[in-house]
Formats: structure tokens, sequence, C-alpha cells
């Protein structure tokens, strides 16, 4: 505070503008913590998500209750949107509401054609001198195979 009033810290002001481009610009909360060289405070001097999430959802920033603004409104807005499309998290389905669930699965039968393919693969990969265009064919059409005999099951 200068005079009663928030002033703004150059080296913290920056930090928080890096935050806010990193994650815009598609970095996780880990990589951008990880990334940090600023101490949090003076207590800890090494970041975790959790603290570059605080900062991501501070309102200060944007100049709210006298503070200096740092970030934009539409920085802000922006991170907030990123944030809340990667939220894995979902609440779960009430207890009370039935639901009709369907599961399928799949499975996967190997056929001897497969099997001797992938007999012959390993054999060239065995081999002294191993012909690497060959093998990267052979797997190739081992894998299509395999991809073939995939099919669904409804559980």
């Amino acid at each position: 505070m200068v005079n009663g009033k928030y002033a703004l810290n150059v080296p913290e002001a920056e930090a928080v503008r890096k935050i806010f481009s990193d994650y815009i610009g598609g970095k996780s909360l880990k990589t951008i913590a990880a990334e940090m060289t600023i101490p949090y405070n003076m207590g800890k001097s090494v970041w975790n998500k959790n603290m570059v999430c605080r900062v991501l959802e501070n309102e200060k920033y944007i100049g709210e209750n006298g503070y200096p603004k740092i970030v934009s409104a539409d920085d802000f807005k922006q991170a907030a949107r990123i944030k809340s499309e990667r939220n894995t998290y979902r609440k779960p389905v009430p207890q009370d509401i039935v639901q009709s669930i369907e599961i399928t699965a799949t499975e996967y039968e190997s056929t001897d054609e497969i099997h001797r393919m992938t007999n012959e693969i390993n054999r060239l990969l065995d081999s002294e001198n191993p012909d690497k265009a060959k093998a990267e064919a052979l797997i190739i059409r081992c894998a299509q195979l395999k991809y073939a005999a995939i099919r669904e099951v409804k559980l």
C-alpha cells in the first residue's frame, strides 16, 4: 500500500500476467506452477497447481475493490471458461433417479492368421539383420487384422 491505496508490485504483476497468458495459451496448471520463478509468498517459494488456480480465480487482478488492474476482464473470463471446460469433475447423478444404463464392451478374438503373422513378426525382429520395412508392413497389417477382429458386445 502506498498512501492508503494498493500499489502495483511489478514482479508479482508480471507473474500474474504470465500465469494468465500461459493458461490461455494451453498450458496446464501443473506446468505453469513448475515454471514459476517468483516466490508465491514469503513463506512458500515453490508453486503448486492450486496456487496457480487461485490466481486465475482472483477477481482482484481485473481491478476489483480498489486493486490495480493487472489483466483484462476478457482474459479473466477466457481463463474461467477454459478452466470450466477442462474441469473433469462431474456431479454424481442423484440416487433417487432410476436410469437405464446400456453398457457396451468390446471383445477381441485372435485368429489363426493373426497368430501366424505375430510369430512371423517375432522371428523377423529376432533375426540378426531384420528387414525394417518388411517388419513395419507386417506390424501394420497385423494391427489391421486385430482391429477387424474386435466386435462390440452389449452387456
